[in-house]
């Protein structure tokens, strides 16, 4: 698992999940891992192939992405950039 340091707040989780959980045939193992990503992403990353509804997450705000070259590196880099991003710990709130 990934988390920030100071919050301890996970941005990334690599698992390997039976692929009947997935919704795929079969019980043999898939490397995952899961984001959290923003919701309305999520819908559109669902209907690509390598994306699922979140394991063992919040499926609203989190997705499941295979790590078996179905996702291209460039996309998989970009959902841990927008994890990464959007867990890290808020700052001091400027005062007006």
């Amino acid at each position: 698992m990934f988390r920030h340091c100071n919050n301890r707040k996970w941005f990334a989780l690599i698992m390997d999940v039976p692929k009947n959980k997935l919704g795929l045939q079969g019980e043999e193992m898939l490397k995952v891992v899961d984001f959290k990503c923003d919701p309305i992403l999520i819908g559109t990353l669902r209907e690509e192939p390598g994306f699922f509804p979140a394991y063992h997450m919040s499926k609203d705000s989190w997705i499941t992405v295979a790590l078996d070259g179905s996702v291209s590196d460039d996309k998989t880099k970009m959902l841990l950039d927008m994890s990464y991003e959007a867990t890290i710990p808020k700052t001091c709130k400027k005062r007006y």
